[in-house]
């Protein structure tokens, strides 16, 4: 008999091992967890033509930044799925669609598959990313409508509950958000997705205290092979820098996040978290920027935007004008094709990054007010994005540009009350009314 996955769907091959190694390995995805290439190997030494096998390796290599590895699967997918299912057919098309850096086809595909085949999870977990990273000005509350629209076939499913609860956190549905991922957390106690979730709501409430609590205890069995290990890591570093304690937030970075196993991780959380120490001036010593650097120049690529916006932190701060020239040749040429936010809003976040860098404050604040409101496009959470922002309050400070400063801090704080918003508060109003 063709076996069916635990979502009910036919998986085509004849081989049991590769079976359940495949099932593991799509487990072992949603979960973030670190076996899951192991076991989509494992499947295909079983069964060479298992070809969503494939596909669950190409989206391994994508999330990981190798773009190579990432089409040379999905090509290889295309190849063996002749005489598989209709579903596994569609499914092959849709990543392969999503990996060329075909998000609106991608997209398209998916909604219509998914009408008929509403549990194809492993593809309903690449779409719901792919909205993130999109460019929609809705973006947040696009990944919500997807994800609501498709709850009813999943019941109390322990993966469906975390990617659920995600959005909801994004839209501030912080108490939705914390049952649903406990809930997850009590069915798949090693279910990475879910402790991210709890770890962005504790950061979001500013339950900082207990949030870093929660993660540090987590992560001592979290093994370090898991591509969202950085992240995690960069989860914890964020907990230190908002609570002051930046020696433990560098270490955290020096341990965990440079190097790790996930470079384009350890690009985008590394300077994400370096930026915010020089924001804050808060090491004596020099930050590793070249070695950031280097890593982008292997893993940026001008279709992953939120990437290329942290890639430009990297040039930006070791002054690589040749690097960050390439970068913004790119988003050109992603504008000129249609591109909705390469060349409107990531573009001049690029290029007041670069201005920001070379001391030119004023310069770099004639480049991000203008996309002030549209820079949650560039995708990620309210704690990746808001990094631009609070480069705008320092640009505001410098400039003594008191009054914008503390315009700026206090719709933040309207969300949060971050201590480090409280500080750039104090400052402002004190230097405003000297």
């Amino acid at each position: 008999m063709t076996p069916t996955d635990r979502y009910g769907l036919t998986v085509t091959t004849s081989s049991s091992t590769a079976f359940d190694r495949f099932q593991e390995g799509v487990d072992d995805l949603l979960a973030y967890g670190p076996r899951a290439e192991e076991c989509f190997a494992a499947a295909l030494a079983a069964a060479e033509r298992l070809a969503l096998a494939y596909v669950g390796r190409a989206l391994l290599a994508a999330v990981q930044g190798d773009a190579a590895t990432a089409r040379a699967a999905t090509a290889r997918a295309r190849e063996t799925v002749d005489g598989a299912t209709r579903r596994e057919r569609q499914h092959v098309e849709a990543v392969s669609a999503f990996i060329a850096g075909e998000t609106a086809r991608g997209l398209a595909l998916v909604d219509e598959h998914v009408a008929e085949f509403p549990r194809d999870a492993m593809l309903v977990n690449q779409a719901s990313g792919a909205i993130a990273l999109a460019g929609g000005s809705d973006r947040e509350e696009h990944r919500v409508a997807f994800l609501e629209r498709l709850a009813p076939a999943y019941g109390d499913d322990w993966w469906f509950q975390s990617a659920l609860a995600f959005t909801y956190h994004e839209v501030d549905r912080f108490e939705e958000s914390r049952r649903l991922s406990q809930a997850s957390l009590d069915q798949h106690p090693r279910n990475a997705s879910a402790a991210h979730n709890l770890a962005h709501i504790s950061f979001e409430t500013l339950d900082i205290e207990a949030g870093s609590a929660f993660l540090d205890d987590w992560m001592i069995r979290y093994d370090r092979r898991a591509h969202f290990h950085c992240h995690l890591a960069w989860h914890q570093a964020m907990f230190a820098l908002h609570e002051g304690r930046y020696a433990e937030a560098l270490a955290l970075f020096e341990r965990d996040i440079f190097p790790a196993s996930n470079p384009r991780s350890t690009m985008t959380d590394g300077t994400a978290l370096l930026w915010r120490v020089r924001l804050d001036a808060a090491s004596p010593a020099a930050l590793p920027w070249r070695a950031l650097a280097d890593i982008a120049g292997r893993v940026s690529r001008p279709g992953y935007l939120f990437g290329e916006c942290h890639a430009a932190l990297a040039y930006a701060a070791c002054g690589d004008q040749a690097a960050l020239e390439k970068l913004m040749d790119g988003l050109r040429a992603l504008d000129a094709k249609g591109n909705p936010i390469a060349g409107r809003v990531v573009l001049p976040l690029v290029q007041g990054t670069a201005a920001f860098a070379a001391g030119d404050h004023a310069g770099a604040l004639a480049h991000f007010e203008p996309v002030e409101h549209e820079m949650h496009r560039i995708g990620g959470s309210h704690a990746q994005w808001e990094l631009f922002e609070e480069t705008m309050v320092a640009c505001y400070l410098e400039l003594a540009r008191y009054d914008d400063a503390l315009r700026l801090v206090r719709r933040r704080l309207a969300r949060r009350a971050s201590p480090r918003d409280q500080k750039w508060l104090a400052r402002a109003s004190a230097r405003g009314a000297a």
